[in-house]
């Protein structure tokens, strides 16, 4: 079951947010695991803006999530959704996080 989460991403910015996994509590080796997320104006909608998401340190269950200045530039200011999907090396997958993501326009671009 995936966390619900709300995240708040400036226009006209970088947005890097690391997240650490822990099962039970214990932290989770995501060696071999892939993430990957994606923000949409409303569930309904067909298009779509990606993260780019990475391991940061497997051992500590370390990973982030990354949209470009140039992204978040092209995002209408307001309220999105948003999920991202975790991939073990055996290939299960999971919702591990759901929930808004606020753009907040910027004025300096």
């Amino acid at each position: 079951m995936a966390a619900t989460y709300n995240i708040t991403v400036n226009q006209n910015a970088d947005f890097i947010r690391s997240f650490q996994v822990k099962e039970n509590n214990v932290i989770l080796d995501i060696t071999g695991f892939t993430f990957e997320g994606r923000l949409k104006e409303a569930f309904h909608h067909t298009g779509h803006t990606s993260f780019t998401a990475s391991i940061v340190d497997a051992a500590t269950g370390t990973f982030k999530l990354v949209l470009t200045d140039v992204q978040t530039t092209a995002m209408p200011g307001g309220t999105y959704v948003y999920d991202v999907i975790m991939t073990t090396a055996a290939g299960v997958k999971t919702r591990l996080l759901s929930g808004n993501a606020f753009i907040i326009q910027g004025v300096t671009p």
